[in-house]
């Protein structure tokens, strides 16, 4: 449900391409940390920035904190498939982190909403 009402906004905004593919894909991942790692609510921000400069798509992640570690206990998903998270997170986002806060937390990303990311990342380096 975060995919699709994230792509909606995505579409009106005019975030296509491999923008929109980066954007989508770190909300997913942001939104899997938070159901397997932290309590409920969950919250979905969505926000675009733009100047003369820059355009970005600002996501942000709220949940209830986290959830304490079960002894033995193993996650979901196959380890060959777990852990990846923050670090597809870090290869796209421009900037990401974590906002504690009271009853909390907010993970954050920062992308470029750019058609061609490829080329402000070399822009970046």
């Amino acid at each position: 449900m975060a995919r699709q009402v994230c792509r909606l906004a995505l579409d009106s905004w005019q975030v296509d391409g491999e923008s929109a593919e980066s954007v989508l894909l770190v909300l997913s991942e942001l939104v899997t940390n938070a159901v397997q790692h932290a309590r409920p609510p969950l919250s979905v921000q969505l926000h675009l920035h733009e100047d003369q400069a820059d355009r970005y798509v600002w996501i942000g992640i709220t949940d209830g904190g986290p959830v304490p570690p079960v002894q033995g206990h193993k996650g979901r998903c196959p380890d060959d498939e777990h852990g990846r998270g923050l670090i597809i997170v870090d290869a796209l986002a421009v900037a990401h982190g974590t906002q504690p806060h009271a009853g909390g937390a907010t993970h954050w990303a920062c992308l470029d909403a750019e058609t061609d990311v490829g080329e402000r990342r070399a822009h970046r380096s």
